[in-house]
């Protein structure tokens, strides 16, 4: 749960930033983190003294996206979105508070991927020394984000 509350409560730039490393990848992954850590800490923390109030911030979390997989205007799974959607900057300061709840740290780790690592001596394309070269689809067609079949929710 930490880490899926970590990449939600991010910066929009940092979020995108873990979706487009190494491969740009859909946004609703960030909803789909969310979904597969949320039966299990409902689960494992269910005796837990504070866990009754951070299930309702977690289930407001959860009102967003559902919210967000309805009929909307905009498209709010687009990279452009984690900027500029309020259902984003909504989820994400929930995210931010469950966070402080659970940790008491109010800094925002984004695990493995809140760098984009610098590539390792002689790994680089072609050998030449220079930083890795990733091809990206994103970077080519401008800042739209990869598409996704089909609504994020199921």
């Amino acid at each position: 749960m930490i880490a899926a509350l970590s990449r939600l409560a991010a910066d929009a730039a940092a979020q995108r930033r873990w979706l487009e490393f190494p491969f740009p990848i859909c946004t609703d992954e960030l909803l789909f983190d969310f979904d597969d850590a949320l039966p299990i800490y409902a689960r494992e923390e269910a005796d837990e003294i504070d866990a009754i109030a951070v299930m309702d911030e977690l289930r407001m979390i959860e009102g967003h996206f559902e919210e967000m997989c309805g009929d909307r205007p905009t498209d709010p799974w687009t990279y452009e979105a984690l900027a500029g959607d309020p259902a984003w900057a909504a989820v994400r300061e929930l995210a931010r508070e469950v966070l402080f709840v659970l940790t008491g740290d109010r800094t925002l780790p984004l695990g493995r991927h809140s760098a984009i690592p610098a590539a390792p001596a002689g790994a680089a394309a072609g050998g030449a020394g220079g930083p890795l070269q990733l091809p990206s689809p994103v970077a080519q067609s401008g800042t739209e984000a990869p598409r996704c079949g089909g609504s994020p929710a199921g």
